[in-house]
């Protein structure tokens, strides 16, 4: 079932949910939720169902592991054309008249060092670097459709065997699924803070598979925020998918690897993805984010990696 028409069978019912209570958050950290009594923010929102699923060889997982270290070969940074396409999140078709903001420090800050807009079609044509970490921004401000501001973060393009990169893929969120993902979940979407999703990855996945590759992707870790201080936000709700699906009752990743974290605080924070790997709770990976008030952010998790920045095969240095 696609996600057009699965949102179209359970509009009526997420509604009923969204105005039935809660305290807003949702998921395991949801007090409605949660039977054991504790009022340990981080155990709320961590405490695995079992082992996690997933291949953990390249590192050791442990509650403060060494991180790996992002193989990204300075001979492979140059700057290139980039030939993409804007799809919205939801359904996956062209988004026509989007602007595209390209921040080559990987922080969204300041002036863009490129923009463009998609043509009727999605498709558009920018520059920047190869085999470095940037984050995009996209927007459709005067555009026919009306979308959140969204973000990509610690995005790496690989180095290309022709003259320019291809392929590349820039997502935008519309107001409707900004609003109806939360609603499905029962929870209600707070002014002035954010959302921010992802995947769950082991050590298999290359980053340069598109997102509809099921390889590499975890089943069974958890997801906590932790603010600029190193606390867990009081807002902060935390859901899941199946097969890429919210799903209320889903106390942690499935096989989708699919996860997202509601009403977060603006300003830097770091997501950590934890998980059952031997019988002992240890942290898997992790990444920082900048978000926006009332935007997204997409920011995936590779597993042995702490700021979220893994390269594709082909950034790697010759060994």
């Amino acid at each position: 079932m696609s996600w057009s028409d699965a949102l179209s069978l359970v509009v009526a019912a997420a509604l009923v949910t969204a105005c039935s209570g809660g305290d807003g958050k949702g998921g395991p950290g949801d007090d409605d939720d949660d039977t054991t009594g504790t009022t340990d923010p981080f155990v709320k929102f961590v405490d695995p169902p079992g082992e996690t699923n997933g291949d953990f060889a390249c590192f050791t997982p442990a509650e403060e592991p060494t991180w790996l270290v992002a193989d990204l070969d300075p001979a492979k940074v140059a700057t290139f054309p980039i030939d993409g396409l804007v799809e919205d999140f939801e359904e996956g078709t062209a988004v026509p008249s989007a602007n595209v903001d390209l921040f080559y420090a990987d922080s969204p800050a300041g002036t863009p060092d490129d923009a463009g807009q998609s043509d009727v079609s999605g498709l558009i044509s920018l520059e920047g670097p190869s085999c470095t970490p940037i984050t995009y921004r996209v927007n459709t401000v005067g555009g026919p459709v009306a979308t959140r501001e969204t973000f990509k973060v610690h995005q790496v393009y690989g180095y290309p065997t022709g003259a320019s990169i291809t392929g590349a893929s820039y997502v935008s969120v519309s107001d409707i699924t900004y609003q109806l993902i939360p609603s499905i979940l029962g929870i209600q979407v707070q002014p002035g803070l954010s959302i921010i999703a992802g995947t769950a990855y082991d050590c298999s996945r290359d980053a340069a598979l598109p997102s509809d590759d099921p390889s590499g992707k975890i089943e069974g870790a958890q997801i906590v925020v932790f603010d600029a201080s190193d606390r867990i936000p009081e807002t902060l709700g935390v859901n899941y998918f199946i097969e890429e699906f919210p799903a209320r009752a889903q106390v942690a990743t499935s096989e989708d690897g699919l996860w997202v974290a509601s009403n977060v605080p603006p300003g830097r924070v770091r997501v950590e993805m934890w998980g059952e790997v031997g019988g002992a709770l240890v942290k898997l990976g992790a990444t920082e984010v900048e978000a926006k008030a009332d935007s997204i952010a997409i920011a995936n998790i590779f597993a042995g990696y702490g700021d979220g920045v893994k390269g594709p095969a082909a950034c790697a240095s010759a060994r």
